[in-house]
């Protein structure tokens, strides 16, 4: 048995009583309701239910929106909503449904096919304080809800019907109850989503002027819900396709596990000369001066360092004296062999004499030409600014410059550790240089160091070597810098795109 119809805030009510065999809501009728019930009875019973009069409709509805305007809190927005509309609406039980948050799930998306489906709860019932949840007839009230929204949800703002449609026709209470016509009015405001419902029960069929009343009551209470939630900000444009992105992001990140693409890896490259001729000093000594500009062309036998000869130069003139000295002596104990036999005896050691002196010249001749660096080979002379080895004191070995090929170059590419691919010799190698950015330059590994050295600064890198691929290409002119492209091994795009957080993730972690 459902409960009688509830009265306005002026009249007093007595809470809802769930029946012991039933469960339904049950409370005493109030007499202004009583006689409500007698009217209705009797053969003018659509006199009585018709519409109030407009005068008396209009200050009622004028009330009822000023009080709303006043309730601070949700709860008492509901209370209002199903205990106040009675001066207005003729219906004897209400309902306020609010929809229920949606369950977890593990997928990041809904089939389209439950996209509008929702669960609705009860929270205010006209006549109650507090609304139980676990009583069968509101279970059963909140199941009409949901079916009903399931079936037309916002296609049908005010909707009257008349039972057993929407209700489960197993179910107990729908045989039981007493209120076969039901009003379902969900309260819209401006755009904004439906979270909340209305549902009007009564024993005769509504009208349409019922239902408009309803529809503009449901707008008013929807604009105090706004009022103290505050507007939700309309869906965005790319928030409505949601569902595809995330099917487009699923089928993206499964596809990436079966593309492949070369390993690759960016590095700083700069050409330099194959196999060039290094000259170093030949013995310690101080540059005196550089003969040739840098990248110079100079052919061979060239002079193009000039080290300090001073003092060979001297031992150069003491080697000289000496063998003029030697050769004065052994020409007099020439002459005086003939007579002398003594003399004779010394010619053989001025002839000693005269052979280490000349060789102690030669020794001072070979070193004092040392001291000019002459190229054996025809190339560019390569080195840095002249003014930085002028004056400067080398060691016998060190290296002063470079004389190479122009015509024979290759790319010397540093790869960082943290970047480096597995590096085998005859891996594809593009090479974009500054100069021609737009012309790449294709180029193969042919050596790759196997340890890594730490640069000035400070960042250890492997030394790859790599040359152009065609070798009757336009060589490129040395100490040209740009960044070279290396191909590694053929990886999946999945593994392409997480190797370097994984790299990172691991080393942080340890894992």
């Amino acid at each position: 048995m459902m409960a009688p119809p509830v009265t306005s805030s002026s009249v007093k009510s007595e809470p809802f009583k769930a029946d012991e065999g039933t469960e339904n809501f049950q409370r005493p009728v109030p007499p202004k309701l009583a006689s409500l019930r007698d009217e209705t009875s009797g053969a003018d019973a659509r006199a009585a239910n018709a519409s109030p009069q407009p005068t008396a409709t209009g200050a009622s509805l004028i009330r009822i929106e000023g009080d709303l305007r006043r309730c601070s809190s949700q709860k008492a927005l509901w209370q209002h909503l199903a205990n106040e509309p009675i001066a207005l609406l003729p219906f004897e039980q209400a309902l306020v449904f609010t929809a229920a948050a949606p369950a977890a799930s593990i997928w990041p998306f809904k089939l389209r096919r439950t996209a509008t489906f929702r669960r609705w709860k009860a929270t205010a019932i006209s006549g109650l304080a507090n609304v139980n949840r676990d009583s069968p007839m509101t279970r059963w009230y909140e199941n009409i809800a949901s079916t009903l929204w399931q079936q037309h949800g916002t296609s049908s703002p005010c909707f009257a019907f008349e039972l057993p449609s929407y209700a489960d026709p197993e179910d107990p209470c729908t045989h039981e109850a007493a209120l076969r016509f039901l009003l379902w009015v969900p309260l819209v405001d401006a755009n904004q989503e439906v979270r909340v419902g209305w549902m009007l029960a009564r024993n005769v069929p509504w009208e349409d002027a019922h239902k408009t009343l309803a529809t503009r009551l449901a707008g008013a209470y929807a604009h105090g819900l706004s009022a103290i939630e505050g507007r939700q900000k309309p869906i965005s444009a790319w928030r409505r396709h949601l569902n595809k992105v995330y099917v487009l992001a699923l089928a993206a990140v499964v596809a990436s596990l079966f593309i492949h693409i070369p390993l690759t890896t960016l590095a700083p490259v700069e050409v330099t000369p194959q196999d060039p001729l290094v000259m170093a000093a030949p013995m310690p000594g101080v540059v005196e001066r550089l003969l040739v500009a840098p990248g110079a062309q100079v052919n061979k036998g060239t002079p193009l360092v000039q080290l300090i000869d001073t003092q060979l130069s001297s031992e150069f003139e003491v080697a000289t004296q000496k063998l003029e000295v030697a050769r004065a002596k052994m020409l007099r104990l020439q002459q005086a062999s003939v007579e002398d036999v003594t003399a004779k005896r010394e010619l053989a050691i001025a002839s000693s004499e005269e052979s280490v002196a000349i060789a102690e010249r030669d020794y001072a001749s070979a070193m004092l030409d040392k001291t000019v660096l002459r190229a054996t080979q025809s190339g560019v002379a390569l080195y840095g600014d002249p003014r930085d080895w002028v004056g400067r004191p080398v060691n016998a070995g060190e290296a002063i410059m470079r004389v190479a090929d122009p015509e024979r170059i290759e790319f010397q590419i540093k790869v960082p550790v943290s970047d480096a691919v597995n590096l085998h010799n005859g891996a594809r190698v593009k090479v974009f240089l500054d100069a021609a950015p737009l012309d790449p330059l294709e180029a193969k590994i042919v050596r790759a160091a196997y340890k890594a050295e730490t640069d000035a600064a400070g960042v250890a890198s492997f030394t790859v070597t790599a040359r152009a691929v065609d070798p009757n290409a336009a060589p490129e002119r040395l100490g040209l810098r740009g960044t070279a492209r290396i191909y590694g091994d053929s990886v999946s795009l999945m593994y392409y795109l997480l190797r370097r957080p994984v790299t990172a993730v691991r080393q942080w972690s340890g894992i």
